[in-house]
C-alpha cells in the first residue's frame, strides 16, 4: 500500500506515518526507486493498535454567557467524527480562560497523553486548547504518538493575533483583580494611576 492509502485508512496525517515508522509501530518496504510501501497484514495490525484509543473531541469557551458557542463547537466536532467513522471519542468540555492552565477536562487531556491513552485531540480552533505555547503542546502530544487536529485554521494577520492575545491577557488579568479583596484592588489601582502620571 502506498503511504497516502494508509494514512486515509488510519485516518492519520504523514507526519504521524513517518512518526509511526521511526518508532517501529510499522515498517514500510522500500521500493527500487526508493519509495515506501507496507504490506496490508502490518497496516491492518496498526489498525488494531490506533483504535484501541479514543480520541477527545475538545471544546471550551471564556464564560458561562457563551453557552451556545459552546454547543456549536460540540456539534461540529461530533460531526467530523461521525463523517470520519470515529466511535470512540469522548467530549470534554471547560468553561474558562484559554491563558489558564489549570482546566480540569485540560488537565485530564495532557493526563491522558501521557498515559498513551489518546490516538487524537480534535478542536474547531487551535485557541480553544490553549491561548499559549499551542506548538510547544503539538510536540508534547507527538512524543506521545498522539496528534493534535485543528478543524478551522483562520487565516489572521499577526495584528490580529496579537490583539487576541493581549485582549485574552487584559480579561484574564482583571479577573484576577476583581478577585482581590477591594483593599488590594484599590492599592493596585493607585500604582496604576501612579505610573500614568
Amino acid at each position: 500500500m502506498r503511504p497516502k492509502e494508509v494514512c486515509e485508512k488510519l485516518g492519520i496525517s504523514y507526519t504521524t506515518l513517518r512518526d509511526y515508522v521511526k518508532k517501529g509501530y510499522i515498517r514500510p518496504v522500500i521500493t527500487p526507486g526508493n519509495k515506501w510501501r507496507f504490506r496490508e497484514d502490518d497496516v491492518e495490525r496498526l489498525i488494531g493498535l490506533v483504535k484501541q484509543r479514543k480520541v477527545v473531541l475538545y471544546a471550551r469557551v471564556s464564560s458561562n454567557g457563551q453557552k451556545d458557542d459552546m454547543e456549536r463547537q460540540i456539534r461540529a466536532l461530533e460531526y467530523w467524527a461521525r463523517n470520519n467513522n470515529i466511535v470512540n471519542y469522548e467530549v470534554l468540555t471547560d468553561i474558562g480562560s484559554g491563558l489558564n492552565d489549570d482546566r480540569k477536562e485540560f488537565k485530564k487531556i495532557l493526563k491522558l497523553v501521557t498515559e498513551r491513552k489518546i490516538s487524537r485531540i480534535v478542536v474547531v480552533y487551535p485557541d480553544r486548547l490553549t491561548r499559549f505555547g499551542f506548538k510547544i503542546l503539538e510536540e508534547i502530544c507527538k512524543a506521545h504518538n498522539c496528534e493534535i487536529l485543528v478543524l478551522n485554521k483562520e487565516d489572521k494577520t499577526i495584528e490580529q493575533e496579537l490583539m487576541e492575545d493581549l485582549i485574552s491577557i487584559l480579561v484574564s488579568f482583571s479577573e484576577k483583580l476583581q478577585g482581590m479583596k477591594s483593599y488590594n484592588y484599590e492599592k493596585v489601582r493607585k500604582c496604576i494611576e501612579e505610573l500614568k502620571a
